[in-house]
């Protein structure tokens, strides 16, 4: 029995003195280079890209350890295998011998609060210096020594580059603060507090300098604020569910963080913050509304300060333009060149087109149309304006010329009266395009003008009623219902339409296209939704006017014009 009791007794003994045991932080800086060190459980207080800090919960000691890409974030906790070494600022350190891995157990969330200290408090003396063991001190200090420690220090910041800056805390020594690349640094900052690690560099072979890695900037000073954005800018008679665009001239922060901007539209919607200054919205609902736009720091949200509010009342879409829905699919665009009747060369080559649906107006834009966008702040709101455009109209408020209503043009039919119901005359590319984008629409591409005015289906009319002229079936200079220099008002030749059922697409007036015209670009153009050239010196006009005839009715006859011209036989449709 004794035997037995013997025997297990020092085989206890024996597994007693054999199991491994972890190193604390403080065992492991005793230890000279190269010697083996385990740490288990340690929490994470600083995360760089090719090293990490770990420290002790009692938070009287940390270290370095050094690894490539060892994926781990502040207040994890981890364990570490590897050997102890000392690096050229004489700083001890860890090199794993196997990748740093987060702790299974107890796998929890390290929280560990920084030593609060002043500068001259930094580094600290010799720490159990023995050979190559221990940690030596910070030059010419006292007091305990803290390297690798997570520490938090403050005083007036003074920028040195872009990854350093030091800190003078009035204790007679300015330490140097240094933070990763790409770390945010503002000159206009005056007192900072400052969390990193207490460490040191290598001034030259006898001075060792105290240094701090810094995690964390808090400005004291100046206090954060984001000036006042300035009053949203833009239409203030918006239509209902038409998108607009709006800006802001911008704010500020003093401590140099990047601003944020977030537009209040005054019906419970707000744009996503950006650092945008402009955001485009639609109502859904007329009515005043408020818009607004709040600027915020983007570090620090809750710094924040909101404009005065532009007030802006949502109009209702005018009862206008009549829309004809024109299905997708394809139809022949141009002339064949088995057509025996005059044509110009650059009606060629005929070729199909597929088009996306796509509606486009009944009528051309009437004059009482016009004026719903006159009225409306047409001629003031910019937003509806191309850049050229608005430079073209300068402090125009209407049509440049026969706008005055009766008018004479020539005889027939001598003076008469143009009245709300004829189309809109004297307008200028940049004006038909600035109605549409109000009406929210577009002009129509010369490829859906086209296929409006002229496809049954199956086969491409020569005009829009069919293949033969008739001088009584539109507005020309020979018809009898409105002979000569007058437009007609639109739809008066009803029986006669286009085969998608649009009306005086033949005669009355020329209609602008969005396209820029070239005298080739049917034969390079896409089979699929053709835009036109990129660029050009005309835009494209079709269907001939009321001083027009034959030739120029058909609807592949292709006109063209400055984008700036206008006279009193040229107008447009609208397309959506």
């Amino acid at each position: 029995m004794k035997k037995i009791f013997t025997i297990m007794a020092a085989l206890m003994l024996v597994c007693i003195g054999g199991a491994a045991s972890a190193d604390t932080i403080a065992d492991a800086k005793k230890k000279a280079n190269d010697l083996p060190v385990t740490l288990s459980g340690k929490v994470v207080t600083y995360a760089g890209t090719n090293s990490f800090y770990i420290e002790e919960d009692t938070r009287y000691i940390g270290i370095r350890v050094d690894w490539n890409a060892h994926g781990l974030k502040v207040g994890m906790r981890a364990d570490v295998t590897g050997n102890m070494k000392t690096g050229v600022n004489r700083e001890r350190y860890i090199l794993p011998t196997i990748a740093p891995v987060q702790t299974a157990k107890p796998n929890d969330t390290g929280t560990i609060a920084p030593v609060g200290m002043n500068n001259l408090a930094l580094g600290g003396a010799d720490w159990q210096v023995v050979g190559t063991g221990g940690q030596r001190e910070v030059s010419n200090s006292i007091g305990l020594n803290n390297i690798g420690l997570l520490v938090s220090i403050w005083g007036r910041y003074e920028p040195v580059d872009a990854t350093t800056f030091t800190l003078d805390d009035g204790s007679g020594l300015f330490v140097n603060c240094a933070v990763p690349v790409g770390t945010f640094l503002y000159s206009g900052w005056q007192y900072v507090v400052v969390t990193g690690i207490s460490s040191m560099y290598k001034f030259n072979a006898s001075i060792y300098p105290p240094c701090v890695l810094v995690r964390d900037i808090e400005v004291s000073l100046p206090i954060e604020a984001v000036s006042v954005p300035g009053t949203p800018s833009g239409n203030t008679s918006p239509v209902v569910n038409v998108s607009e665009t709006y800006s802001t001239s911008g704010a500020t922060c003093n401590q140099g963080h990047t601003v944020e901007y977030s537009f209040n539209w005054g019906d419970g919607v707000s744009s996503p913050w950006s650092t945008s200054t402009s955001a485009s919205h639609a109502w859904n609902t007329t009515g005043a509304k408020t818009v607004t736009v709040t600027a915020r720091c983007s570090v620090h949200t809750s710094v924040s300060a909101t404009s005065a509010g532009l007030q802006v009342n949502v109009i209702d879409l005018p009862t206008i333009c009549e829309m004809i829905y024109i299905p997708a699919g394809s139809f022949d665009m141009g002339t064949p060149d088995s057509y025996s009747g005059s044509h110009n060369s650059d009606e060629h080559p005929q070729h199909s087109i597929t088009l996306a649906a796509y509606s486009i107006g009944k009528y051309e834009v009437t004059r009482g149309e016009y004026r719903a966008f006159m009225n409306a702040g047409g001629y003031t709101t910019q937003s509806y304006w191309s850049t050229a455009g608005w430079t073209w109209k300068g402090s125009k408020t209407q049509p440049s010329a026969y706008w005055v209503d009766p008018v004479n043009w020539g005889t027939p039919p001598g003076s008469f009266s143009q009245g709300d119901s004829r189309p809109v005359v004297s307008v200028t590319y940049y004006e038909a395009e600035a109605f549409c984008n109000w009406a929210g629409g577009h002009l129509p591409t010369e490829a859906q003008w086209e296929r409006a005015a002229r496809w049954t289906g199956s086969h491409a009319n020569v005009y829009p009623w069919g293949d033969t002229w008739d001088e009584q079936k539109c507005n020309n200079w020979y018809d009898t219902a409105y002979p000569g220099c007058q437009t007609a008002p639109v739809g008066s030749y009803s029986s006669h339409g286009s085969p998608s059922g649009c009306q005086d697409m033949a005669g009355n007036v020329w209609e602008w296209c969005k396209d820029w015209y070239g005298s080739t670009y049917y034969s390079t153009s896409p089979s699929s939704d053709p835009q036109g050239p990129t660029s050009g010196s005309y835009r494209v006009a079709r269907g001939a006017c009321w001083g027009g005839y034959d030739f120029n009715g058909r609807c592949a006859f292709r006109g063209y014009d400055y984008p700036s011209d206008y006279y009193y036989g040229l107008g447009f449709r609208l397309a959506r």
